[in-house]
């Protein structure tokens, strides 16, 4: 609003405008960092609002209790098809909750995302 306190400025009949302007310019900045808040807040909601299929879950509860595992190991342990826990193996590296395997080896372990999926839902300390 730069352009308009200068023309404010510049015709003196304008001037009992400028206290409105200042006052518009004090609401904007306010309703600004609300805003930048809510957005904040609705993210943080979001991440909340995740909500896994239960054989994605039972195999985030397996790396929670072994170090890293082997697509193959998670089938085993939990009784899954093979191909069903390497979707949901890539479905759980895209939403962070397991970090890509490291150097290419096909081991995979919990991230953060997953450790506080787990804790919010009372399945991990």
């Amino acid at each position: 609003m730069g352009l308009i306190a200068d023309l404010l400025k510049e015709i003196p009949a304008a001037a009992k405008y400028q206290a409105a302007l200042e006052s518009m310019e004090r609401e904007n900045e306010r309703v600004k960092a609300e805003n930048a808040g809510l957005k904040e807040e609705l993210a943080q909601f979001m991440q909340r609002r995740v909500t896994l299929d239960w054989d994605a879950v039972r195999a985030l509860v397996y790396l929670a209790q072994h170090e890293r595992a082997h697509a193959a190991e998670i089938a085993q342990a939990c009784e899954m098809n093979l191909h069903l826990v390497e979707s949901y193996l890539n479905h759980l590296v895209a939403g962070d909750f397991v970090p890509p395997p490291a150097g290419g080896e096909p081991r995979h372990r919990l991230a953060h995302g997953g450790r506080r999926y787990l804790r919010e839902r009372g399945l991990h300390k």
